[in-house]
């Protein structure tokens, strides 16, 4: 394996392990490779903490990555996604380098340009784009696919998201399972009714 994917490795189990105290060093020896080495990949921890979060984000665009040009029904695509988006953000590993990641923009005034530099969503970008494809082909009215797909990422996680964030108790799968099923209901049954026609029920 190449340094790179090595050093990101192993800083992702050690951030997890230790938190923001765990040292440059120890990750290099980690990953078998020297600090000069790591430092020629990541010039410092923010980075190297952004590009880690960022491994856990590719997982999610399995579900729609060929959204654009798929000719799934809207209903199973959307499904597929809130399934992947709440597995994703209710991840026990993912909570705990967001929870990393708002003490580090604390600590490391410069994550916070590292993570600014990488606020678009690719999901949301392909969520959009499925949205928009479907609106020309006259399946579904969306005059603004990507705030629309904002709005339902959004619901998908859920309000108690937050609270979770902050240590509280994670809901259920009974819990997703419900919120998942509504969300994908209403967008649907609203970007249906968009054009003044309402869908059979």
């Amino acid at each position: 394996m190449l340094a790179r994917p090595r050093i990101l490795e192993a800083a992702r189990a050690l951030f997890i392990e230790q938190g923001l105290d765990v040292s440059l060093d120890s990750i290099a020896t980690a990953a078998g490779t020297t600090r000069q080495t790591l430092y020629n990949h990541f010039a410092s921890k923010a980075t190297l903490l952004a590009e880690v979060f960022e491994t856990f984000k590719t997982g999610l665009q399995d579900p729609i990555v060929d959204a654009e040009s798929s000719e799934r029904p809207l209903e199973n695509l959307l499904h597929s996604l809130a399934c992947a988006v709440q597995a994703h953000f209710y991840d026990a590993q993912v909570l705990r380098m967001q929870r990393l990641l708002i003490l580090a923009q604390v600590q490391m005034p410069e994550l916070l340009a590292e993570m600014q530099l990488r606020r678009n969503s690719s999901v949301r970008k392909l969520l959009a784009a499925a949205l928009e494809q479907r609106h020309l082909r006259g399946e579904i009215v969306v005059e603004y696919p990507d705030d629309a797909a904002k709005a339902f990422l959004g619901a998908v996680v859920g309000p108690m998201f937050p609270g979770v964030l902050h240590g509280g108790e994670l809901p259920d799968a009974d819990e997703l399972a419900r919120l998942r099923h509504e969300v994908c209901r209403t967008f649907l049954l609203a970007w249906k009714a968009a054009d003044g026609v309402t869908p059979a029920p």
